[in-house]
């Protein structure tokens, strides 16, 4: 790798780009205006990394190194989506739309145990954020309730005893209720937390060994926050997803060799628009945002303060962003990366 300190804007970070063939496709010079247009912009930003073809191309360290963990805040829902793809390839999870009721009946409040609609939803409902839930969010993604829910003694419990709207069933809600039930349903059906559900079948798999995810009052890892990881195993996850959930022996060709984690499918199902989401953010998948990036389509894990696991397959790319996780404000990259780095990286 090569130090770029082209710019005094980038003299206080660790960067790193790496030389690599023309047939990569990244313009140097180009990439190294981005970075510096882009710490302009989000001067908060812990770290940025670049992926091309499979090839680490950058890597910039603000304030910390490679070796530090991020709050991955929302971003965390994406994982736990791959993770119940895991569990479902294994024959484990209940299938897309069969109802979730059984799994929580015991703890139900006898309203919910008596309502039709309670038990019309589905693990697909969940996946989607289209549960119906009781819940209210603004414009930026704020969940007005959310710190009721994390105050309470038992999250599920609060959970379990929010009513359905009709209304509401069907169309998406950005409701972190749905992504953390997501956790404890795994749970219930496999019998281990997802944390260590994501060691033996997605972590382990990937080299991941340093990381956090915290655990909810019932016990349970935290479906919609709570995971820390640091900047290269948050693109070890990114290049999974666009590897189609495959992780490669890059030394030989023979397809045996290949390690399925992921089924391909369920990728394919977590990256397209299921439903309309905002237009702030895209439409939404399973677990995290699609749109389009200068014409190409792209998938987004997003977490508040700008964590961030962005893949454009069609380009070959996969972008991580850190943050700081505890701002209040923070400016979405999309028009950086339209305006800054698609280029670079079509420049060729």
């Amino acid at each position: 790798m090569t130090i770029c300190n082209t710019s005094s804007d980038l003299t206080n970070k660790k960067c790193w780009i790496t030389p690599v063939p023309e047939k990569k496709r990244v313009h140097h010079k180009r990439l190294e205006t981005a970075i510096t247009a882009l710490y302009k912009l989000h001067p908060n930003l812990r770290c940025f990394l670049l992926a091309r073809q499979g090839e680490t191309i950058c890597e910039v360290y603000a304030d910390c190194d490679e070796t530090s963990l991020h709050d991955l805040r929302s971003a965390t829902k994406t994982v736990v989506g791959i993770l119940v793809g895991i569990a479902s390839s294994h024959g484990l999870m209940p299938a897309l739309e069969e109802s979730i009721k059984p799994y929580f009946e015991a703890e139900l409040p006898q309203s919910n145990k008596n309502d039709p609609l309670w038990s019309s939803i589905s693990l697909y409902h969940l996946l989607t954020m289209t549960s119906g839930l009781h819940w209210q969010t603004g414009p930026k993604l704020g969940e007005q309730w959310i710190h009721r829910f994390h105050n309470s003694a038992s999250w599920t419990r609060f959970a379990l005893r929010l009513p359905v709207h009709a209304e509401f069933m069907n169309h998406f809600q950005y409701r972190s209720i749905d992504s953390h039930l997501l956790s404890v349903l795994l749970t219930r059906i496999t019998g281990m937390r997802a944390d260590q559900y994501a060691e033996r079948h997605l972590f382990g798999p990937l080299g991941i060994i340093n990381y956090r995810w915290a655990l909810s009052p019932d016990g349970d890892a935290s479906g919609h926050i709570g995971l820390h990881l640091s900047g290269r195993d948050m693109l070890k996850i990114g290049q999974l997803m666009l590897d189609k959930g495959i992780i490669r022996d890059n030394n030989v060709s023979n397809s045996t060799d290949a390690l399925y984690v992921i089924p391909s499918e369920w990728i394919k199902e977590t990256m397209r628009s299921h439903h309309a989401g905002m237009d702030a953010y895209g439409n939404y998948g399973y677990q995290g945002w699609s749109h389009r990036l200068q014409g190409y389509d792209a998938f987004c894990a997003l977490g508040h303060g700008g964590q961030m696991i962005y893949i454009v397959p069609e380009l070959d790319i996969v972008v991580v962003l850190a943050g700081n996780s505890h701002v209040r404000r923070w400016r979405h990259p999309r028009l950086w990366l339209e305006q800054h780095l698609l280029p670079a990286c079509l420049s060729y």
